[in-house]
């Protein structure tokens, strides 16, 4: 008898496909006899997030633990005319999501003022802000906090307002207005502010022209400013606190308690079941305490404890590590019996952020710490067209520019800056050498982690610069071995050197996979400040040292890194965004058809598994959840779409389209979409 090759080919290449989709796959149920659930969901796709990323059929739970997965043939037995049943018609099942990197205490709007991440020019700014001093009521003297600035969208100058100052001057002289930036590392201020500032005598003095020279020229690299040496109104990481703020405003401000039950809906509301506040403030614990013993809490919760340093300084200026760990060891375990609390990690900010602004002269550079100088740009900006372009760059190694360097005093005043300026087309600023700033000193940071690994708490370390991931990467293999699964956040930039050693040493990497879009209005914050760029048309030549080493994921992972997801909400966005990060881990493709490095691209899978399996190894809770497997945790969400039947299907652009229709937390239902 003959047999249709056909028929044969088309067998062997389903046969995969019906293996893991549970008609070959062994079904997962208890070892006992199957006692009734309380809920099935069956005839679905069923993501398991096991070794094998197996895909079942049915999932059967009773109280908060899964008791069955598998086949729709053998969920049968756990059903009875008590158990709740549904049928996914096809759809997606998850394990619920986890978000390693978010600020859930921002992820909720309040009645302030708030611009909600909406660009705005300098001239839009104006009246938008006016309207709030009459809206709140704000007397002369009271400070404006404005919520959600967008530094780097937006904020076109003009004849009129030629820098932020200038623009929030125009708001008010009488009050200080504070714009908070919504990537938590920048921020706006008028003259009323700026004159708050007080020396470290504590006599106010102002961050003027004169005092940046003397009194805060520590901060020199952190705010900004204008050709004549004068703040233009950005101040940058720590000088934010150089004016008279309450520092909580910036150091991870608490929220309503009544406003707490508004963070566990949002993040049900997109399928994410387990986070990480990755800079928690330590006031914030009973915050969530209040949640948890409300009943209102849907997410397991680590806290990154962020204390305020200033709080912890010697008499020498010199923070005291062990009264710190004792206060972290305290809290620890206050928490210790929590179901749906723990306090076992903390946060290192190792640097800052990596955006310059180009839309000032001189351009202010960026402070995230590089292993090189950062380049120094002369761009091309129309006030009345907004048009941009890179048009040369300053040669740092020129004769003149080692002039300069030697002799900086020489251009203090204005007159022989201005002078410069009009002989050579750049400001005498621009011939000085940066390579960014640490937060930290090198020493602090690594004491800093060795005591945390010694009290058995997991780092989570920001770190943006190619200089910072080194730097924590040096501080994390000083440790001695253990399985403690230590954290770099965001790694934007990272030397090849270090891919590498961050995958000898196992160690976790969370990114925010939606920023690795090309977006002409960010990447010119960003790559000609790193890469001689020949105008925007060069702006993604792959031969860019930007293109080829920024959030290097799949490189990272294959080197050996474990990688794991993170929003960042509300950075960028309130929104925690899974499928947009999702959507970017699988496509890094922006405006057009420019890809950001293809060779970085993760599968489906594998960013499924950042959200998931490996998110829970980051939070060492992968014994509980992560994965879909009898005996963890019921928690998971039923997707509007199959996304990794997209991603198959070279449809992966639709992801970011996927809303959650169910999510399910410790057994119980605690969101549907209507």
């Amino acid at each position: 008898m003959s047999i249709n090759k056909e028929f044969t080919k088309s067998i062997l290449t389903l046969l995969p496909a019906l293996l893991v989709l549970g008609c070959g796959e062994k079904d997962s149920v208890p070892a006992m006899a199957p006692a009734a659930a309380n809920l099935v969901f069956t005839n679905g796709t069923i993501y398991t997030a096991d070794k094998n990323h197996t895909l079942m059929q049915s999932i059967a739970v009773k109280g908060d633990e899964i008791v069955f997965v598998g086949s729709n043939e053998g969920v049968k037995p756990f059903i009875d005319e008590n158990t709740q049943v549904t049928d996914l018609a096809g759809k997606l099942i998850l394990p619920g999501l986890h978000d390693v990197h978010v600020h859930p205490l921002g992820i909720v709007q309040l009645d302030t003022c708030d611009l909600d991440s909406e660009p705005h020019s300098l001239a839009e700014l104006v009246p938008t802000l006016k309207d709030c001093i009459s809206r709140y009521d704000i007397q002369k003297g009271e400070w404006l906090i404005v919520e959600q600035w967008a530094f780097t969208q937006g904020n076109e100058p003009s004849d009129e307002f030629p820098t932020l100052r200038s623009a929030l001057d125009a708001v008010s002289l009488d009050s200080p207005i504070f714009l908070k930036g919504n990537d938590g590392h920048h921020a706006g201020v008028n003259s009323a502010a700026l004159a708050t500032a007080k020396n470290p005598a504590g006599d106010v003095v102002g961050i003027n022209a004169d005092s940046l020279d003397h009194e805060f020229s520590d901060y020199a690299e952190l705010i900004g400013r204008d050709g004549d040496g004068r703040p233009n109104g950005s101040l940058n990481e720590t000088a934010r606190l150089l004016v008279d703020i309450n520092p909580g405003i910036l150091l991870g401000e608490l929220i309503p308690a009544e406003a707490m039950p508004r963070v566990a809906k949002k993040l049900a509301s997109y399928g994410i079941t387990s986070v990480q506040d990755a800079a928690a403030p330590l006031d914030s614990l009973a915050l969530y305490e209040g949640l948890q013993a409300s009943g209102k809490q849907t997410f397991r919760l680590t806290t990154a404890l962020y204390p305020h340093f200033n709080d912890y300084k010697k008499a020498d200026g010199s923070i005291d590590i062990d009264r710190l760990m004792a206060t972290f060891d305290e809290l620890r375990a206050r928490v210790a019996d929590n179901p749906l609390i723990k306090a076992d990690a903390a946060k290192i900010f190792i640097d800052g952020v990596i955006e310059g602004n180009p839309l000032v002269n001189p351009p202010t550079l960026p402070n995230a710490a590089h292993l090189h100088h950062y380049q120094q740009p002369l761009f091309d900006y129309d006030a009345e067209a907004q048009t941009l372009d890179i048009e040369r760059y300053v040669d740092l190694d020129s004769e003149l520019c080692q002039q300069v360097r030697a002799d900086m005093a020489a251009y203090k005043q204005r007159a022989a800056s201005q002078a410069f300026m009009q002989a050579n087309g750049f400001s005498p600023v621009q011939c000085v050498e940066s390579e960014g700033v640490l937060e930290h000193s090198e020493a602090f940071i690594r004491d800093y982690i060795a005591a945390l690994n010694a009290r058995d708490y997991t780092v989570h370390a920001h770190a943006i610069g190619d200089r910072a991931v080194r730097t924590a990467i040096d501080a994390f293999a000083a440790l001695p071995k253990s399985n403690r699964p230590h954290n770099i956040g965001h790694a934007q930039l990272v030397d090849p050197a270090d891919i590498q050693r961050a995958g000898e040493l196992g160690l976790y990497v969370t990114m925010t996979y939606a920023w690795v879009k090309p977006e002409v209005a960010y990447d010119v914050t960003v790559t000609p400040f790193i890469d001689q760029v020949n105008g925007l048309d060069d702006l993604y030549n792959p031969e860019h040292f930007t293109m080829q080493y920024s959030y290097p994921a799949k490189s990272m992972q294959n080197a050996g890194a474990v990688l794991a997801a993170g929003s960042d909400a509300p950075v960028d966005s309130r929104e925690p965004r899974p499928f947009v990060n999702i959507e970017q881990a699988v496509t890094r493709q922006g405006e057009g058809d420019v890809v950001w490095n293809a060779n970085e691209r993760l599968t489906i899978e594998e960013i499924l598994d950042a959200y998931t399996i490996h998110g829970a190894q980051a939070l060492r809770q992968s014994d509980l959840v992560g994965s879909l497997e009898v005996g963890k945790k019921a928690d998971f969400a039923v997707l509007s779409q199959n996304i990794i039947d997209l991603a198959h299907s070279g449809e992966a652009d639709k992801i970011d389209e996927t809303q959650v229709l169910t999510t399910v937390f410790n057994g119980e239902v605690v969101f549907e979409r209507q």
